[in-house]
């Protein structure tokens, strides 16, 4: 789900409704389970990579260690937020991706910096967790469980989505959303990923929920008519 809150609330309808099994059921967001995964003795093995997020104060002195050659301190910060917003899109994976030499030596540094800190950027858990899955087809994780069901899946990001698809390698997957209703451009939503999703998912099946109950028919009507100029 999208916040921890969503994920407790999940549960305890469920174990409220008697559901048999519910007990096996986790809920989590995709970066407390990203945490977890990387984490695991046998993960950081592989990845050499510590997944303990940097705290806003550590910022300061990476900024500062970074080479003034790459700009002044507002510079290097956009930097980092262009390295974290490239990783949220997977242009790396898009053909015709041109990193310059520039782009690759402050990653190389950045990367170095936070490696020898032990520490990693918020931005970093998901694709961290990506790279970890799709380079390690024998991994354990990717079968972690018989049933994903992904919440909310039009405000995750490309790289939230193709996480979600390599942790059900060998589940069912159930994915519910809105295109209509994607608020998280800031973050680089992937709306596109959910209207896509049955030529990319071969044999699903697609349900449309019709009913709104959080507000009056006047609001859904309004609301229809707008939507219907997209």
């Amino acid at each position: 789900t999208f916040t921890k809150v969503a994920a407790e609330d999940l549960h305890r309808e469920l174990i409220n409704m008697g559901v048999a099994g519910c007990e096996n059921i986790h809920g989590l967001t995709l970066h407390s389970l990203g945490m977890r995964v990387l984490s695991l003795q046998n993960v950081l093995a592989v990845t050499g990579r510590v997944a303990r997020p940097l705290n806003r104060f550590e910022m300061e002195p990476l900024l500062y260690d970074l080479p003034v050659s790459f700009g002044n301190k507002r510079e290097r910060d956009k930097r980092i937020r262009a390295y974290e917003a490239a990783w949220a899109r997977l242009q790396h994976e898009q053909p015709g991706f041109a990193q310059d030499a520039v782009d690759a030596d402050f990653q190389r540094i950045l990367v170095n910096w936070l490696r020898f800190h032990k520490g990693m950027l918020i931005g970093e858990i998901i694709p961290e967790l990506y790279r970890y899955l799709r380079n390690n087809p024998a991994a354990p994780e990717r079968s972690l469980y018989d049933h994903v069901l992904v919440d909310e899946y039009q405000d995750l990001n490309k790289a939230e989505q193709a996480v979600v698809d390599l942790l059900s390698t060998n589940a069912s997957l159930c994915i519910v959303g809105d295109d209509d209703q994607s608020l998280y451009s800031f973050k680089h939503a992937h709306p596109e990923g959910i209207r896509t999703f049955p030529q990319t998912h071969f044999g699903c099946t697609d349900h449309a929920l019709l009913e709104c109950y959080r507000c009056p028919t006047d609001v859904v009507s309004i609301a229809n008519a707008l939507i219907g100029h997209n």
